[in-house]
């Protein structure tokens, strides 16, 4: 084999893990959705409502931060996929602002119509990714690759038995704390996340504690004076 055609199946084989994770998202979001619409139907879909929330939070959102920072920042600066790009952006914000009013809901009616709005925005969301911005990007030449594994660096794999690592002086700062949430939500008891940062992040323990009390442990394995490496183990 060549090494185009290597390089080529490759890539091929990212387009294909994205897709696939992408059609996993979309059959989760659809099972909650629908959820959701057959309990309105009774008058109290409370429960319903709150999984699909806290599905988004801890599922999708940490995608949707993932996906801009390793995938659509360096899309953006490429001349084919740019304007694609800031309307897929301006997708996503329509998206969070969907799923806020989906909290907020208390109506059943209102409950289930953002629900259904919000998977539609989704879907049309992805097919658009599916079928327009990964092709593109592919024959722009970016580099899928290394995209796809900045998004694992970014999301981790909490079913791993070692530590993981977070570095989170490479994340947007308008949104670390978002991720660490997301990351530190998908631990299991006796699992660690590391973090990585250029100051104390005591402000970032104080908001955990008051997530979580007595959830997690922290130990601090180097303390400045440049770079901090704190562990926040669960406990509970």
């Amino acid at each position: 084999m060549s090494p185009d055609s290597t390089v080529s199946s490759t890539v091929a084989a990212v387009v294909d893990a994205i897709r696939a994770h992408h059609s996993q998202l979309a059959e989760q979001l659809q099972i909650r959705t629908a959820a959701v619409a057959t309990a309105a139907r009774t008058g109290e879909c409370g429960r319903e409502r709150d999984a699909l929330h806290e599905w988004y939070g801890a599922e999708l959102m940490p995608h949707i931060v993932a996906e801009e920072q390793a995938l659509y920042s360096p899309a953006s600066e490429l001349t084919a996929t740019r304007l694609l790009v800031c309307g897929m952006l301006a997708e996503h914000r329509s998206l969070v602002s969907l799923i806020a009013d989906l909290a907020l809901a208390s109506d059943p009616f209102q409950v289930a119509t953002t629900a259904a709005a919000s998977q539609a925005v989704f879907t049309v969301h992805l097919a658009k990714e599916n079928d327009l911005l990964l092709p593109a990007l592919d024959e722009a030449g970016l580099d899928l690759v290394a995209a796809l594994d900045g998004m694992h660096q970014i999301l981790g794999h909490p079913h791993d038995d070692a530590d993981s690592e977070l570095d989170v002086r490479a994340l947007p700062h308008g949104q670390r704390h978002e991720i660490i949430f997301a990351r530190l939500d998908q631990l299991r008891p006796g699992q660690a996340l590391v973090i990585v940062n250029d100051h104390d992040p005591k402000p970032l323990r104080y908001q955990t504690a008051a997530m979580w009390p007595d959830r997690f442990e922290w130990t601090y394995r180097q303390a400045g004076p440049d770079v901090w490496r704190v562990a926040i183990s669960r406990v509970g």
